[in-house]
């Protein structure tokens, strides 16, 4: 008989280890058609039928039936075989780049396509698309004839690749079903198998248990990513390849008291014979810490040189636009958004993610409002130069979505005014009529016609009567009889429904960007801005010099007659290290205060590159600076603009290469164009 197929030996394996299976969750998790899964249990039967065993189906499950002395010597004829092989190719290139992260020297294309039994054009074209993927998570992929292929860039940014590269590969629950009870799902297996052995895949679970009995992480997607990154932080430990970080940021986390639960992590670690470094024992201290601030006294926006409220309501201000939808930013928005950007804005700084674990539902159920958000947050971010993600976005959109269901909730509260003369047992039976008829009304009272002048005054979305009143009195009146036939509540159901509608019409109102007269200020304003841009050529040397020359040049312009002002708040920015536009050898400082008296835009070039600071710790070579001012209550017109000169600057590299290379004619011409194209959100 013909040797098993590696697909059929891993059905056969599957149904034996975790069966009963359905034909479904097979099919799943070969990425094959249930129709294969029949096909090939049916071959496995006629292969089966020498032990005595066979494969049932019943209640839409798939059963080995058989003794246990069968099935024993069914598990010894078969052969160690490849699960490797079994990967869907999303899964493969998946594998493929978490290795090429993890290397400490050039991998070769051939190693790839044997280790997947593919030929080496199917990894040439899965390199492709991990080369697009990494470059969107600043690294670089080189592939070299003779060289090989590795992956360029900080390990800060490697890791964070790699975290994300293990939450695409599974869903969480199978994740923390692996973590949790110690699952035999073999694709899983694999994966860690293949990226850390199975020694300290099983070793760092059993720390991370201890661990957690020290130091309490809240959920199970905190678990999981402290998991994952203490896996990270003892391979490189043990590969001599540990992160680098500032030497400051690692004294202050290993003196400070906040991190005080690290020695006991450190002895929890050394007992299983693992010492690390102090730049790795940082790493895991911020990742154990999750989101809460290295320093709690300080407020994160203010660091970064702005006020947070000025960004929200800004950020209100253009979801409402995007959606031609009035939002009220009630007192429960505003905390809960300040409560959740304050970390966030941390992260961002620090170059740490966060886990949306519902973003896909965020997507689909408020697909509009969440494109509205997205808009936003680029528009308003990116003159801080941060980039939101698509995880944080969802949690705002999730902020600002219930916002605007307690706004609808409040609208929707349906009130009704009986008026009846016939007395006050004719008004509470046709009360209670439609009481039982409409329940959604919030409120109904009754009135006599003495009082009906000053009770209209209250404000109802619906008044009836069993009468007939002028509509001078009454404008918009349904008339009714006491006993509420059926034509009457078909009457009273066109009323709300109509009411309704003029509720929605009035809520889905136009948002004009200013008004009439202000918006000619603004253009006039947005003119001037263009025609006083300057370009200048700076001499400095050292990033100090290069701050000192611009703060000169600000100066110059009389925005600001303070020097010392300028630099402080230049330097606020540029401590947080968040100044760099990625792969653009580009700066952008942007920053809002009263001092200034327009708002104003500047490009300054140097003659070399000097070396300046990164998310995440990464430094990169500049030789441009972009400078963006505005005043502390900016229209939110200039705004939008300035926003989108900034998300042009991330997006759009032929402004970046104008901006760096070309004269001042080319920069003002592109930044017209710029400013004058309408964005989709």
């Amino acid at each position: 008989m013909e040797e098993l197929t590696v697909r059929q030996k891993f059905i056969m394996n599957n149904l034996m280890e975790k069966g009963p299976l359905t034909l479904k969750g097979l099919s799943q998790q070969i990425d094959v058609s249930e129709r294969t899964i029949s096909r090939e249990t049916s071959a496995l039967n006629d292969w089966l039928k020498q032990y005595k065993v066979r494969i049932s189906e019943s209640g839409g499950k798939l059963y080995v039936d058989g003794s246990e002395l069968d099935l024993i010597k069914v598990r010894k004829s078969f052969k160690e075989f490849p699960t490797l092989w079994l990967l869907t190719q999303e899964q493969r290139q998946i594998l493929i780049t978490a290795q090429l992260l993890l290397a400490d020297e050039p991998l070769k294309s051939a190693y790839f396509s044997h280790q997947f039994n593919v030929v080496e054009g199917t990894i040439s074209f899965y390199l492709d698309k991990i080369q697009s993927w990494l470059e969107d998570k600043n690294l670089t992929l080189v592939r070299k004839r003779g060289y090989g292929l590795e992956v360029t860039g900080s390990d800060w940014y490697k890791r964070n690749a790699f975290v994300d590269l293990i939450y695409n590969y599974k869903p969480l629950s199978e994740l923390l079903t692996f973590l949790y009870k110690d699952s035999k799902d073999y694709l899983l297996l694999a994966f860690f198998k293949v990226t850390f052995g199975e020694a300290l895949t099983s070793l760092t679970k059993d720390i991370m248990d201890e661990i957690n009995e020290n130091v309490s992480l809240t959920n199970d997607i905190k678990f999981f990513s402290a998991y994952i990154h203490l896996l990270l932080v003892i391979k490189r430990t043990e590969s001599q390849n540990p992160i680098e970080l500032p030497p400051q940021l690692v004294r202050d986390i290993i003196t400070s008291k906040e991190f005080g639960f690290m020695n006991q992590v450190q002895e929890i670690l050394r007992d299983y014979g693992i010492d690390l470094p102090e730049s790795e024992l940082a790493y895991l201290a911020i990742h154990l810490q999750g989101d809460r601030k290295l320093f709690q006294d300080e407020n994160e926006a203010q660091k970064l040189g702005f006020e947070l409220e000025d960004l929200i309501r800004e950020m209100i201000y253009l979801t409402e636009k995007k959606l031609n939808q009035k939002i009220i930013a009630d007192e429960t928005l505003l905390n809960g958004l300040t409560q959740h950007l304050n970390p966030a804005l941390y992260r961002l700084t620090m170059g740490l993610e966060v886990r949306n674990p519902i973003i896909n539902e965020i997507r689909h159920y408020y697909a509009q409002l969440y494109n509205a958000v997205s808009y936003a947050c680029r528009h308003v971010f990116s003159k801080y130069n941060l980039t939101i993600p698509s995880n944080e976005v969802g949690y705002i959109t999730m902020h600002i979505g219930a916002a605007i269901e307690r706004q609808n909730k409040r609208d929707k509260k349906n009130r009704m005014l009986i008026i009846c003369p016939n007395g006050m047992s004719t008004a509470k039976m046709l009360y209670h009529k439609i009481r039982n008829e409409f329940p959604e009304l919030e409120t109904i009272d009754i009135c006599s016609l003495r009082d009906m002048h000053a009770k209209i005054k209250d404000g109802y979305t619906l008044v009836v009567s069993t009468v007939h009143i002028e509509p001078e009195i009454v404008p918009e009146l349904t008339v009714v009889s006491p006993f509420l036939p059926q034509e009457d509540i078909e009457k009273v159901k066109a009323a709300l429904t109509k009411v309704g509608q003029v509720s929605a019409l009035n809520k889905s109102i136009s948002l004009p960007v200013s008004e009439p007269d202000e918006l000619e200020k603004d253009l006039e304003t947005v003119n001037v801005m263009l025609q006083t841009f300057q370009l200048s050529s700076l001499q400095a040397e050292t990033y100090q010099d290069t701050i000192q020359d611009i703060v000169q040049g600000i100066h110059a312009t009389h925005l600001i007659a303070d020097r010392a002002r300028i630099y402080d708040l230049i330097a606020k920015r540029e401590e947080k290290g968040n100044v760099i536009i990625p792969g653009r050898h580009i700066a952008l400082i942007h920053f809002r205060a009263e001092e200034i008296s327009e708002p104003f835009v500047s490009a300054f070039r140097l003659k070399h590159f000097i070396e300046i600071k990164g998310i995440g710790y990464s430094s990169e070579n500049v030789d441009t600076f972009f400078v963006m001012l505005a005043r502390k209550d900016e229209s939110n017109y200039i705004l939008e603009l300035l926003g989108k000169i900034s998300v042009a600057l991330v997006e759009n590299d032929y402004f970046a290469e104008v901006l760096r290379f070309g004269d001042l004619k080319d920069i003002r011409s592109e930044l017209v164009e710029i400013l004058n194209k309408e964005e989709e959100s």
